[in-house]
């Protein structure tokens, strides 16, 4: 009942408040515990609407990467990239909060061997993913997002 409220327009609202203000997200808690695995850090992607050209918000899984964060584009596995992936592609620079703090970033997607082993990683610590993959496979890869900080 309380994954079903988070995933409406107010529940998603919260949580992107949730992840600015705390550092932590609420729906990343949710998934984690239905699939069985630890939560991950959570930050609040702004990126830049790749049609209106407006500040869109979204609060993201990810993990660290060098000095950067690595995020996966799952969508629980639909046959499309989310829209914040689109939107990067579109406008690799965004803003990020982490941990509260704000942080100018720019997008690299990984490919060839550094997505492989990443990917293999990821999959590792959390099986959900290649899960998601499974489903997605007949129209897309899941792509992987590395946001690396700009001086």
């Amino acid at each position: 009942m309380l994954l079903k409220w988070m995933m409406s327009p107010r529940g998603l609202a919260l949580d992107r408040w949730l992840v600015r203000h705390t550092g932590h997200s609420l729906l990343n808690r949710l998934f984690a515990r239905q699939a069985g695995f630890p939560p991950q850090p959570a930050l609040l992607l702004i990126a830049t609407g790749r049609r209106s050209g407006q500040p869109r918000a979204v609060a993201l899984p990810c993990r660290s990467h060098g000095d950067g964060w690595l995020l996966a584009g799952s969508m629980g596995g639909a046959p499309v990239d989310p829209h914040w992936i689109r939107n990067l592609r579109a406008h690799p620079t965004a803003r990020v909060f982490v941990r509260r703090r704000p942080h100018q970033v720019r997008a690299r997607f990984l490919s060839g061997s550094e997505y492989q082993r990443e990917w293999q990683q990821l999959c590792a610590a959390i099986p959900t993913y290649a899960q998601y993959q499974a489903l997605a496979a007949p129209h897309r890869d899941i792509p992987l997002v590395v946001l690396e900080p700009v001086a």
